[in-house]
């Protein structure tokens, strides 16, 4: 049986040292060519964790819960992979549970962490989050991270940088020559049944932040009625569309909040006897393999969800050995804009 010792043995090396690259520690002095030859040692040995020998040692699981909205999103697929391929890196196995599925009343993630069945847990909200079964999960000692800006300073968080993403459509929309540029929402209000925290700002509400900003910084006054809600569904977009049509001076061009509500608004635009992008250009938040498909293909802002759930499961991982959690903004990669045939 391949063992941390054996594998240190023929590296020449302490077990300590090895046990800090399989957990992707970079806590431990070593040099490149010496985390090389152990990576090479792991993987011509075979060595495969034994997390029960492990839960008997450290009393830990060797499991993270993963708390997201709806898992057949799209828009969380890279996301998703970037929390396997840094659990995978750092050890642990993934234990993954829908938002939408734990409704009050629902017992499931209770049970799960009150068990002690896992030793960190990943939350990406939602408007769920304000149901018991998943605000439960903030009473727990193990370490939370929530993948999301929140305004509880005790809370630590990490988030992508949805101001710059909304500025980066809205700027290309201004360099297309564009000056009456509309937003298509997608925030949850409080019709929806959603009470945020105080001092809370929704992913759509920092977008819309980073488009008015992109606009006055182009010397254009964004206008209210230019400012259209929706939810994120792809029906959504064709109903906004039916408004935007009813706009005696509408908009030219619309940043579109969601990729999923982007492919309705194309298609209500084309129905409607719209001429994509010559009279209405878009830009969708997210890049989704969908946009890149359909006809016309779907100018985005691509975001660094891969990057939001690999860093976060690997600060979670460190703070399970002890180290703090310091809440931020994924700032690289940046929000890069994917140019198609809507502009």
């Amino acid at each position: 049986m391949v063992t941390v010792k054996s594998i240190a043995a023929a590296v020449g090396v302490s077990p300590s040292v090895v046990s800090a690259v399989l957990r992707g520690s970079r806590h431990v002095r070593m040099s490149d060519a010496t985390r090389a030859k152990i990576l090479e040692a792991i993987e011509e040995m075979g060595y495969t964790a034994n997390f029960a020998a492990r839960s008997l040692r450290t009393s830990r699981s060797g499991v993270l819960a993963v708390v997201a909205p709806k898992l057949s999103n799209p828009v969380f697929a890279p996301m998703l992979d970037g929390i396997h391929d840094a659990a995978e890196e750092n050890g642990y196995a993934i234990m993954l549970a829908e938002a939408m599925r734990l409704v009050d009343g629902s017992r499931a993630l209770e049970r799960i962490l009150g068990q002690g069945q896992v030793d960190g847990t990943i939350l990406r909200p939602s408007s769920d989050v304000d149901s018991e079964g998943v605000r439960s999960v903030f009473k727990r000692e193990a370490p939370i991270l929530v993948l999301d800006e929140v305004p509880d300073a005790g809370q630590p968080w990490l988030a992508i940088d949805d101001v710059a993403a909304g500025r980066v459509a809205a700027e290309h929309l201004l360099e297309l020559g564009h000056t009456r540029i509309g937003f298509l929402g997608g925030w949850f209000s409080a019709h929806q049944g959603f009470r945020p925290p105080a001092g809370f700002r929704h992913a759509g509400q920092r977008r819309l932040e980073g488009y008015r900003e992109a606009l006055q910084a182009a010397g254009i006054e964004p206008r209210p009625d230019d400012v259209i809600e929706s939810d994120y569904a792809a029906h959504a977009g064709r109903v906004a569309v039916a408004r935007i049509m009813e706009l005696r001076d509408r908009p030219t061009a619309f940043v579109v909040n969601n990729a999923t509500t982007s492919l309705g608004v194309v298609g209500g635009a084309i129905e409607a006897g719209l001429r994509v992008p010559e009279d209405l250009a878009i830009v969708a938040i997210h890049d989704i393999d969908v946009l890149e498909d359909v006809n016309p293909s779907i100018t985005a802002v691509r975001m660094p969800m891969y990057e939001l759930g690999h860093r976060g499961v690997t600060l979670v991982a460190h703070a399970i050995e002890g180290e703090e959690i310091l809440s931020g903004i994924i700032t690289s990669p940046p929000p890069e804009l994917i140019r198609r045939r809507t502009t």
